[in-house]
């Protein structure tokens, strides 16, 4: 039997991004291939293991083996950030050993921010490792990287669930948008910003620093950029009609929570096995679309990459 193909639209969403994994696999075997994979923030670092060629199973292994207590360590050359991302920085090192873009199994790019320009950039070739980096750099929450003249920041600045980008790398099939912020019109309550507590800074200056003005003014500034990921997620899917929109429920946590792995995968699992129905509806419904870019790719730009 031939297997429907589909381009993935993953979202962001910090550390609530493991339910992708559940998504994936959950498609895979109900009979879906994948063909091709656009991701923003942490749809780019979850997605990306996937076309590079690994495996549910050995990415799961990955997860097993997590240091968590070294993921949000700072690098001295890190620049200004609230933390840093030494270990995540680690791992994509050691699982994709330099390798770049043009090098995976199956089409993949994801999403950037210049701040110097207020430019969304498509993230196409390069490193993996730095487009991962730069995807994932919540403004002041994790370090920006530097790439030529340009100053990466998180793709979710402009584009939470990149729909425009995996029509834009796959556009004869299907795209399946994945987004993990709940419907604006379902938040009532926002959770209360917390640091994971495998987090480098102690307990004790977190509780301090939050009771002081400007951790109060931080709290607040946090709690508004997830207001307007929610709202900007729905515009986004509002504005692109993906085929598919798929969302696990990850109201339970905010993005720099701790989260049970587990439980966010089995989750994303279970949000397709409920949407098989409607999943083939939207497939069978899909026509091409026109396909007009509204940002630049990093081929297009004179940047050396080296």
């Amino acid at each position: 039997m031939t297997k429907q193909k589909i381009t993935l639209a993953l979202g962001g969403g910090g550390l609530k991004g493991y339910a992708h994994l559940g998504v994936i696999a959950a498609l895979e075997e109900n009979g879906y291939e994948i063909a091709a994979i656009a991701g923003t923030s942490a749809g780019g670092l979850f997605g990306s293991f996937f076309a590079y060629g690994y495996s549910f199973q050995e990415i799961l292994s990955f997860i097993d083996e997590l240091d968590n207590s070294r993921l949000f360590q700072r690098l001295h050359s890190d620049p200004p950030s609230l933390i840093g991302l030494k270990g995540v920085y680690e791992i994509l090192n050691d699982k994709f050993k330099g390798h770049s873009i043009s090098s995976m199994k199956i089409p993949f790019a994801t999403t950037a921010v210049d701040v110097n320009t207020n430019r969304e950039v498509y993230l196409n070739c390069g490193k993996i490792s730095d487009a991962i980096r730069a995807t994932i750099a919540i403004p002041g929450v994790f370090p920006y990287l530097k790439m030529g003249s340009l100053t990466l920041v998180d793709g979710g600045v402009h584009d939470p669930v990149p729909v425009n980008l995996a029509r834009c790398i796959a556009g004869k099939y299907p795209v399946v948008a994945v987004c993990l912020t709940p419907p604006k019109e379902s938040v009532k309550n926002l959770l209360r910003v917390q640091l994971p507590s495998f987090s480098p800074i102690p307990s004790s200056v977190i509780e301090y620093f939050s009771n002081l003005k400007y951790g109060k003014a931080l709290e607040v500034f946090l709690n508004s950029m997830d207001v307007m990921q929610i709202a900007m997620a729905d515009m986004q899917l509002q504005l692109t009609q993906p085929e598919v929109s798929l969302r696990p429920d990850t109201s339970k946590y905010y993005f720099l929570d701790d989260v049970d792995p587990e439980e966010l995968i089995s989750n994303g699992k279970r949000i397709v096995l409920e949407s098989l129905d409607s999943i083939e509806r939207g497939i069978c419904s899909f026509q091409p679309p026109k396909i007009i870019p509204n940002a630049v790719f990093l081929s297009d730009l004179n940047i050396d990459l080296d």
